[in-house]
């Protein structure tokens, strides 16, 4: 920071030259990560999702993802599952006092119970590591894809919400099931809709959350019974969740426009 107002000073008071430097350091600042959000948990196995893995690190990198920030998450892979492990994490009988949100409730795959309890080991971890109330983390699938200037509209995003109480923020786009009213366009700035409806994890490829959040629904996330967006779906009305969506979105679902094939019956 004293490297820039130095060079600030160097100008005097040519104004262009001044101009010129706010916009260079505007420019800069907006490139830089921002502090709070503590982790990138990513929801990708190494071995099983080889190709995935070698994709994804050097892609968040190139969009300017700090690489000590990212987390690789995936203690668990379907195919690989004990009795004891599913049945251990996933009750499918589980009482909640209210009917299955889906079908697929009480008969998961293998592979989408492995994707939930990544998911839930993932948010028990953060909740216990970062507990600083304006701490944030973002968790990817492994089949995400980001913007090229994901970074920029991070910072957009947050100076959005920096004065709106929120709990956690929907990066993608799900199915195309953007807010209804916002500019058509995906080259509009990014702002923060409230959603449509209740049904509010729309996809659960990118997601950011606040820490503090995710330590109120931490008691309830083990057992779960749901698949991953209709189990949070649940969590987040329980917990009087503050959900917002970013539009245009940040991030796509590789899976849903078909980039690669999903690896959830694995």
């Amino acid at each position: 920071m004293s490297y820039f107002i130095k060079i600030i000073y160097s100008v005097g008071n040519n104004r262009t030259r001044l101009r010129r430097c706010l916009k260079t350091f505007t420019h800069i600042l907006k490139r830089m990560w921002p502090e709070h959000i503590k982790a990138i948990y990513v929801l990708c196995h190494p071995e099983k999702e080889e190709a995935r893995f070698k994709r994804l690190i050097p892609h968040f990198i190139s969009v300017g993802i700090p690489e000590d920030r990212i987390i690789i998450h995936a203690p668990t892979w379907g195919s690989d599952l004990t009795v004891g492990q599913i049945f251990s994490h996933y009750d499918p009988y589980l009482q909640r006092g209210l009917p299955s949100f889906s079908f697929k409730a009480p008969n998961l795959t293998k592979g989408e119970i492995s994707l939930g309890i990544n998911l839930a080991t993932a948010i028990l971890d953060a909740a216990s590591k970062y507990t600083a109330a304006e701490d944030m983390i973002l968790i990817f699938e492994s089949d995400v894809w980001l913007r090229a200037d994901f970074v920029p509209r991070l910072h957009g995003l947050l100076e959005d919400v920096q004065n709106r109480s929120w709990d956690y923020i929907s990066l993608g786009e799900g199915v195309g099931t953007r807010p209804p009213g916002v500019h058509p366009s995906y080259y509009a700035p990014t702002k923060a809709y409230k959603p449509p409806h209740e049904w509010v994890f729309r996809c659960t490829d990118s997601m950011l959350f606040k820490t503090s959040f995710l330590r109120r629904i931490s008691p309830t996330v083990l057992p779960f019974k749901e698949i991953v967006d209709w189990e949070m779906n649940y969590q987040c009305m329980r917990h009087n969740g503050i959900p917002l969506w970013a539009d245009p979105p940040l991030a796509e679902q590789g899976t849903c426009n078909a980039r690669v094939i999903t690896t959830l019956p694995c």
